[in-house]
């Protein structure tokens, strides 16, 4: 049985005769809303359960599995992404195509993930993992088998909880990976202070400096001064080349 990492989760009647099921809140065709991806048309798979809460996720509603959740085996989800694929064709660009794994973390299932993503990229279509960079002993499961990972650095002014050790060592797997790009996202809201972000760069510089750091200002009621925003951004780059600053436009648009 594959169960989400927080306790407080139940998925009875998880396994069938089929094999392992997972719950999944949605499956969609969209386009990327956040950093370096932006705008690039993505099916992605939405699971339900995460290992943390952060004050501003953008889902709350999948942090936990609920009645709202639907359980799925390998078999189905290959064939449900299969389908949406066929179905959203045209609005794909050349190259192949990317299927996104979010949540929720869905790293929380990296069994599963580890028997259906060999079977999608035999397909043509290429990995694109969405992560919180806390479950670095899963990823080593995976890691090989993703071709784009975007990982979070979590803060503890939003979070509540510091992450460093954790984003350090899945920073190091994730980039002693040559298969795989990864890129590192940072929400930025009216709490963050300037020691997180030099802390966040310190992490970076140390592991894999040319990683690129995305600074994302929050676009709700907890948005950054913006001489706040040029500060960070002015401290970022006095340690690593590769900084941006970048809105999440999936939340100006209103699309998920």
């Amino acid at each position: 049985m594959i169960l989400p990492c927080n306790p407080s989760i139940s998925n009875k009647n998880a396994k069938n005769e089929g094999g392992y099921r997972v719950p999944v809140y949605e499956i969609f065709f969209s386009f990327q809303g956040e950093a370096l991806y932006t705008g690039v048309p993505q099916i992605f798979v939405r699971f339900a359960g995460c290992n943390i809460k952060c004050n501003y996720c953008d889902t709350p509603y999948s942090i936990a599995v609920s009645e709202n959740t639907q359980l799925y085996t390998s078999d189905d989800l290959f064939v449900k992404i299969l389908e949406l694929y066929k179905n959203n064709r045209q609005k794909f660009t050349a190259g192949n195509p990317f299927i996104a794994f979010t949540g929720g973390e869905p790293l929380i299932y990296s069994e599963f993930l580890k028997i259906l993503l060999p079977r999608l990229k035999k397909e043509g279509f290429s990995i694109y993992l969405e992560t919180n960079g806390t479950l670095s002993q899963k990823l080593k499961q995976i890691v090989k088998l993703c071709d784009v990972i975007s990982m979070d650095f979590k803060l503890t002014s939003e979070c509540g909880i510091s992450f460093w050790k954790e984003h350090r060592k899945f920073l190091k797997i994730a980039t002693d990976n040559a298969t795989s790009e990864t890129f590192i996202k940072c929400v930025i809201t009216k709490n963050t202070n300037i020691l997180e972000i030099k802390k966040s760069v310190s992490i970076i510089n140390d592991i894999a400096k040319k990683t690129h750091l995305v600074l994302q200002p929050s676009v709700d009621k907890n948005i950054p001064a913006i001489e706040d925003l040029y500060k960070f951004y002015t401290e970022a780059k006095k340690l690593i080349p590769n900084v941006s600053l970048m809105v999440q436009m999936h939340k100006i648009y209103n699309i998920r």
